[in-house]
């Protein structure tokens, strides 16, 4: 099933899927732009969807966090060197366990142009937050994914 979210946005879409008697729903948000405006709205649309699946709140705002670091430096390091300023997509899944994974991916080139000292903390937040995080980097642009392991019970 695909159901778009709300007001026809054509690059943001909410499923629910089933695979071999798991449940899983997946966000998904294809083609956006890489500006700011973009990744605010993304962060806020992120948080409501997390509460709607029923994600416990400490765990949402990691990933929420998390991911919207990852956006953050597409926005600035990405399309820094192009006339446009390129595009996003993101995916991001929830199994019924608990588990989430989270992938950002551009095509750009991440270039990085800043030797402040207070600078480059984005990548560490993002494995501080995460199970699991890498970010990979090829001639067709980065992809940054970030794991949550499932819920363990006590």
């Amino acid at each position: 099933m695909m159901a778009t979210l709300s007001g026809g946005d054509d690059s943001r879409s909410d499923s629910s899927i089933s695979t071999a008697g798991t449940r899983m729903k997946e966000l998904l948000f294809t083609g956006e732009p890489a500006d700011a405006d973009r990744a605010s709205a993304i962060r806020r649309e992120l948080g409501e969807w997390l509460d709607i699946v029923g994600v416990d709140p400490d765990r949402a705002y990691d990933v929420v966090l998390a991911t919207y670091e990852a956006i953050a430096n597409s926005v600035e390091h990405a399309y820094r060197d192009h006339a446009d300023r390129g595009t996003l997509d993101i995916r991001v899944l929830w199994v019924a366990d608990g588990r989430i994974d989270v992938k950002v991916v551009d095509r750009g080139d991440w270039a990085s142009h800043n030797s402040d000292p207070n600078r480059g903390r984005g990548v560490p937040l993002m494995r501080a937050l995460a199970d699991s995080a890498a970010v990979t980097s090829d001639q067709n642009g980065t992809t940054v994914h970030m794991i949550w392991d499932a819920i363990r019970s006590t």
